[in-house]
């Protein structure tokens, strides 16, 4: 296996933490410079789309099922990212797990703080039962902190269309005695502070004790008929002791849930695939896990009779 580029790997991963230094506007256009392409891989097609009036895009592989659809929330520290920086990941995604892939432009902190993404992403996931097809959550970062409120707030009627849920490197605990504050090695892209900073601008901080802002203190009956969970992560994160301390939970829970850390590496590392070549076996096996979750008794999603 080729060697990781590690030092342009952290660079452009940096680009994706707001820090008290980074001007807001700055820090959104720095993102959408760097990772924003024109060409997707693997000839995946995509099509924007409007989602309960949230512009979406729709990616969709060359074979796809048309039974299954993810639903993409990117991170960005709460404040950053969209549809078009993170449509090359996804399109990554929608290729190896042979499944149409929606990534929406949900509203973003400090202007809508919580529960503003969390009710986009609801209203979504709600327009997407409509469609009767099986939908897999997938996240990164503060994204998948935003995943599991939604989650964790769907209704009981709603819930039977939710298959699983995917990952990577998710915030599960950003309340002021989270465990990230207690680890003692030093990750390559966050810090303690940082973590303190982005939170206080998703929500006060009297309200970060809440589980649909720190979703590790949901109490365990919340995760009642859970369908699988997996986690990836590198080893090198803040997170990695609420990940565990999730995993386990999860399985007090009697939730299937895998957590898979990768050693040496560091917070969403399959997003610069150029640079760390595990991002390969790591997204496949994603794709692989997703494909396992199919519901044959889906009705299939109508490709003439979408959002808009």
């Amino acid at each position: 296996m080729p060697a990781i580029n590690r030092r342009a790997a952290l660079k452009k991963l940096k680009h994706l933490v707001f820090t008290p230094r980074t001007d807001l506007t700055k820090f959104r256009k720095r993102i959408e410079d760097k990772f924003a392409r024109g060409v997707l891989p693997n000839h995946v097609d995509c099509r924007p789309v409007t989602v309960h009036g949230i512009a979406s895009d729709m990616l969709i592989p060359q074979i796809s099922s048309n039974k299954r659809m993810v639903l993409y929330v990117h991170g960005g520290s709460f404040m950053g990212g969209s549809k078009a920086s993170w449509r090359n990941f996804c399109a990554s995604l929608a290729n190896e797990s042979s499944s149409r892939v929606l990534v929406p432009d949900f509203r973003l902190a400090p202007e809508h703080a919580f529960p503003a993404a969390i009710e986009d992403i609801l209203a979504v996931y709600k327009r997407m039962c409509d469609h009767h097809v099986d939908i897999v959550f997938v996240a990164d970062g503060s994204g998948a902190n935003i995943a599991l409120a939604a989650a964790l707030s769907l209704p009981k009627e709603l819930r039977r269309y939710f298959k699983g849920m995917v990952l990577f490197s998710p915030w599960l605990d950003i309340s002021a005695d989270s465990l990230i504050y207690s680890v003692k090695t030093k990750d390559p892209i966050f810090s303690q502070d940082i973590f303190k900073f982005c939170s206080t601008h998703y929500t006060y901080e009297a309200n970060l004790e809440n589980p649909l802002v720190s979703p590790l203190k949901a109490d365990i009956s919340h995760f009642e008929n859970f369908p699988p969970i997996y986690i990836q992560a590198g080893s090198e994160e803040l997170m990695v002791p609420c990940i565990k301390k999730f995993e386990a939970k999860m399985k007090e829970a009697k939730v299937a849930c895998h957590v898979e850390i990768f050693d040496n590496l560091f917070h969403f590392f399959q997003f610069v695939h150029e640079d760390v070549p595990q991002t390969h076996l790591a997204v496949e096996s994603v794709g692989k896990f997703i494909k396992a979750l199919e519901n044959s008794e889906a009705s299939g999603l109508d490709e003439d009779d979408l959002w808009n």
